[in-house]
């Protein structure tokens, strides 16, 4: 094919890839031909909808119902500093059509739901799934299904990520990796367990690579196996996968593995029973009883300048010396709790909290451990006792 079908801003675009013998004018008329749908505008979608724009994609939905945090910034790299506050999907847009004018860019400001995903989905050649959560996944991947259109996919944790395309009626699909959502709140998420963001750039751009490679034809997408990468190694691994059977057999699974810090961050986004069981009681000391109170960061920050307040970190130990408040002292609740279990925590009051017990603000990661290491601490120690709501990350925002 010759390229006759492309302006001359194009060929100057795409001159680096037409030029591979796998690639060519033909691949290059099949991605500006193609429509993709990206599901969320975030850490993998923000590198998969730049190379996409950059490849040569026709038409790029972007769907993402979130604004821009600051925090986000360190791995969707798509957006900017002046952006925060704004609408995800109009700043990735605004991105990509910086970057290559020629393409057309859908905006859709809203979450993918079930009664809305064949919908929004419709037309698109191919689905790039960067949302997440278990939720959209699932509701991608049934809409996927439906429309017989592949669904390109992948996660992130800390520094492990997993990826795989998935193609009904040529392939597995997500629900042979995952046949059933896992229980509400008990695998963690980057917002408690953390992800660096150079790993959401390595997986991001491998998605988008694997979804030009099934427009377009070129290559062998990585189908019938999940790509299990390893981060603080540089490795992938590559776990066969099955497509089920129609008879409802068991089907693989292979989730993404969690490390010791993570589970204790997914134990704590799991026990939400834990704030429910002591609601009745935080809400008691506002009327003077004895009990826990959950606090915001802002309430105490004035007690925290002035160092008026004993500041307690009771994450594991690997989580306090990898970052920490400032003037924070640590003793994690795995031990406090151990020690509550044999009757002894009373008698380590003095090693770990001495001469500041009077009040003591207890923080995690997310809110869930320091609510209860602070009730097992108030039952057996007297003074006051508050759990810093939000954990280390609210006081990260108000930094």
């Amino acid at each position: 094919m010759s390229v006759e079908n492309f302006s001359s801003i194009e060929i100057q675009l795409y001159r680096r890839q037409l030029i591979l013998p796998e690639w060519g004018a033909s691949a290059q008329n099949a991605a500006k031909e193609s429509h993709v749908a990206v599901i969320g505008a975030g850490g993998l979608g923000a590198p998969a909808l730049l190379y996409l724009a950059a490849a040569g994609v026709g038409t790029i939905t972007v769907i993402d119902d979130d604004s821009v945090e600051i925090s986000n910034l360190h791995r969707q790299v798509i957006h900017t500093f002046a952006s925060a506050g704004n609408s995800k999907a109009e700043s990735a847009a605004l991105a990509m059509r910086s970057l290559n004018p020629t393409v057309r860019i859908n905006v859709l400001k809203e979450r993918l739901t079930e009664n809305n995903a064949a919908e929004l989905l419709d037309g698109a050649d191919a689905v790039l799934d960067g949302s997440d959560n278990f939720e959209t996944r699932y509701i991608a991947s049934v809409a996927c299904a439906q429309l017989q259109i592949p669904h390109v996919w992948g996660a992130i944790l800390g520094f492990d990520a997993q990826m795989s395309v998935f193609w009904s009626g040529r392939g597995p699909v997500y629900e042979d990796l995952y046949p059933q959502a896992p229980e509400p709140g008990s695998v963690p998420n980057c917002a408690t367990a953390g992800v660096l963001g150079a790993l959401a750039g390595v997986v991001g751009t491998s998605m988008a690579l694997e979804t030009l490679k099934v427009l377009t034809g070129v290559g062998t997408p990585l189908m019938g196996e999940v790509g299990y990468y390893s981060g603080l190694e540089g490795r992938w691994e590559y776990i066969p996968l099955l497509a089920g059977d129609s008879d409802g057999q068991e089907k693989e699974s292979t989730p993404i593995t969690v490390s010791e810090s993570e589970a204790n961050n997914a134990e704590e986004t799991s026990r939400e029973s834990v704030i429910n069981s002591h609601n009745s009681k935080s809400e008691a000391v506002l009327s003077g009883e004895k009990g826990v109170r959950e606090v915001d960061f802002e309430q105490v920050k004035k007690e925290l300048e002035e160092g008026s307040i004993y500041l307690l970190d009771v994450r594991e130990l690997h989580e306090h010396e990898a970052v920490s408040i400032p003037g924070s002292h640590h003793w994690a609740l795995s031990e406090i709790r151990s020690l509550s279990g044999k009757g002894a925590l009373k008698g380590d009051i003095p090693r770990h909290l001495g001469d500041g017990g009077n009040q003591v603000l207890v923080y995690c990661a997310g809110g869930v451990r320091s609510l209860e290491a602070a009730h097992l601490l108030s039952e057996v120690a007297d003074g006051e006792f508050y759990s810093l709501r939000g954990g280390i990350n609210s006081w990260f925002e108000n930094a």
